[in-house]
């Protein structure tokens, strides 16, 4: 439903704050939470549970990538949870085309590596107790949204060729109905038997030899080799800018903390009076802004273990925004011919963002890449393959992420820490591909330059500027004077539903900086994410 008005799901609380976009998967946190687990354990908690209870934008089939701090330590780190492409490709026989369905679109799975690592290193209590919530919701079933029963008939071609998902999702093969229950016994059991046999039973295995059976039946190319070869994945320095009187922490490459970054090096040029989205100067303002930085970064893409050392970081650097912010008038005409162009994801991701007491703090963005991933489900194991084949460059081997074996996709997650004056106070994430800097950078400037709430900031009106001058925006919740001055500044409108699923979906934590001060949270009305914070210590 496309309405007007939106309930908001916030929460106040003294003990901590977990929102996502599912209520089962913030329940999962939570429960961590009062159990005495760290938000390392609640956000693990919590990821697992969002693949069942919102099947269609993640899962263990997909990856998943973290932004963390950890407070005692004074650490903030980002951790690259990149799938990896099978080690049977052979570069000569790349298609010309991206492979979008079926078990050969499917990269490495790497969500349980990344949050199994995630655990063992940093959390408070067993894998076991982890797993536990996501377990129950599997078992005792969730119930569908008028969300996934809509991509569910929106899907329904390819996803009833799938016995398994045709079985659980869908009666007669019609797709199961708002308020009907989805039982996912397999799914269940694949998690019961990793709380048993620790995570890498996925890799090395008797899940593993299913995954490796069922590549075998169906023409997939995943093998033994790429599974026991575990897609561990790797701690990265996390991103480093300021805007205002705010520093800024986000994901390097392979994400896209740096678009986000050069938006924001961009705009702070201007006055924060000059900045507001909802008057025509401040949104033509933002739309440029967006356009520049998602053009560079198509032009000049980094590969993630090479970006620290590169002496080209233009993107951050806040001389050149300085630049930009001088030219942004006519930056739509002066837009540079792409040298690089990205893969044509579309990410319809999902993200989550957990806080303790304590002050640690984790954003988690995980996705199966297109919404149901690549349409096919494990047999007897019960989780989305993903279709992460389809986030590579297939034709210019120059490019980073040339599709090659083991290679790592293209990304767009930027989950984002704002610190001030030495304290955190804001958490924010979002899905959305290309969308999810943009997104963003339009909530922290409401929080910043335009003093709004977390709840205002995040269920305010959103739009997008693509790097091609298309503009993404939601009808009838922007004054017609603002549709008006984006057209004459050169933006091709493509208007959205009032709250649209394609405009990012922010879950945002906003820290206690003072005495007394309580832990807040807001889930975006975007989606059907909850909002809530333990009860107890």
């Amino acid at each position: 439903m496309e309405d007007n008005e939106r309930e908001i799901s916030s929460a106040q609380g003294s003990y901590g704050m977990v929102s996502t976009a599912s209520k089962q998967s913030t329940e999962a946190g939570v429960e961590i939470l009062e159990k005495g687990g760290n938000a390392i354990d609640a956000a693990v908690a919590a990821a697992f549970c969002l693949g069942v209870s919102e099947p269609q934008a993640s899962g263990i089939g997909g990856q998943s990538m973290a932004l963390v701090h950890l407070a005692q330590e004074k650490r903030i780190f980002a951790l690259d949870g990149s799938s990896r492409a099978p080690f049977a490709l052979q570069p000569a026989r790349n298609p010309k085309k991206p492979i979008k369905l079926g078990l050969k679109s499917s990269t490495v799975p790497s969500t349980v590596a990344s949050l199994g690592y995630l655990q063992e290193t940093y959390g408070n209590l067993s894998f076991s107790d982890v797993l536990e919530p996501a377990i129950k919701v599997a078992e005792q079933g969730f119930t569908v949204t008028p969300l996934i029963h809509r991509l569910l008939r929106k899907e329904t071609v390819q996803l009833l060729k799938d016995r398994n998902i045709k079985r659980l999702f869908f009666h007669n093969n019609t797709p199961k109905q708002p308020g009907d229950t989805v039982i996912q016994p397999e799914l269940a059991a694949t998690m019961r038997r990793m709380a048993v046999k620790g995570w890498r039973d996925f890799y090395t295995g008797d899940i593993a030899g299913f995954i490796v059976k069922d590549m075998q039946k169906r023409g997939g190319l995943i093998t033994k080799l790429d599974l026991n070869q575990i897609p561990m994945p790797v701690e990265r320095e996390a991103l480093e800018s300021t805007y205002r009187d705010y520093d800024i922490y986000t994901y390097p490459p392979p994400g896209a903390g740096r678009v986000l970054v050069q938006i924001l090096n961009t705009l702070e040029g201007f006055p924060s009076e000059s900045l507001n989205p909802d008057k025509p100067i401040g949104a033509v303002i933002s739309a440029l802004a967006f356009r520049f930085a998602l053009n560079y970064r198509k032009r000049m893409p980094v590969h993630p273990d090479h970006y620290l050392q590169s002496v080209n970081q233009m993107l951050v650097d806040k001389g050149y925004a300085k630049e930009i912010t001088k030219r942004i008038q006519e930056i739509y005409n002066l837009a540079l011919k792409d040298t690089f162009l990205p893969p044509p994801t579309s990410g319809e991701t999902t993200h989550l963002s957990v806080v303790d007491k304590d002050g640690n703090s984790v954003g988690i963005t995980q996705s199966i890449e297109l919404v149901f991933g690549s349409k096919t489900m494990a047999d007897g194991l019960g989780f989305f393959y993903n279709n992460y084949m389809s986030a590579f460059e297939y034709k210019n081997i120059a490019h980073p992420y040339y599709l090659l074996p083991g290679g790592r996709p293209w990304s767009s997650v930027a989950p984002v820490l704002l610190f001030s004056k030495g304290k955190p106070q804001y958490l924010l994430g979002s899905p959305g591909s290309s969308r999810i800097s943009t997104a963003l950078a339009q909530v922290i400037v409401r929080l910043i330059d335009n003093e709004e709430s977390l709840e205002e900031a995040i269920s305010a009106p959103r739009f997008h500027a693509s790097d091609t001058g298309e503009l993404l925006i939601e009808k009838d919740r922007f004054d017609q004077e603002i549709y008006t001055a984006l057209e004459i500044s050169g933006f091709d409108l493509k208007k959205r539903g009032s709250y649209s699923f394609s405009l990012g979906c922010v879950q945002g934590v906003q820290m206690p900086v003072k005495w007394r001060e309580s832990y807040k949270g807001v889930a975006d009305p975007r989606r059907d994410g909850t909002a809530r914070g333990p009860e107890e210590a």
